[in-house]
């Protein structure tokens, strides 16, 4: 996650914050655009084929 995509962040925080729920958020949002930066790249998962492997796990 780039320093600019941080200070967004933040700046966008009302002026008191938890540092937990700060950590949080960035851990979240950056998760989120290394799955997005996957897709792009072709890296991703059909969504019948998830469907598939989570019936696997759920009942």
């Amino acid at each position: 996650m780039k320093k600019s995509r941080i200070e967004q962040i933040v700046t966008s925080l009302p002026e008191t914050v938890d540092v937990d729920d700060l950590i949080e958020r960035l851990h979240l949002l950056d998760k989120i655009e290394q799955a997005e930066k996957q897709l792009a790249r072709g890296e991703g998962v059909s969504h019948e084929t998830a469907k598939q492997r989570l019936s696997q796990w759920l009942p």
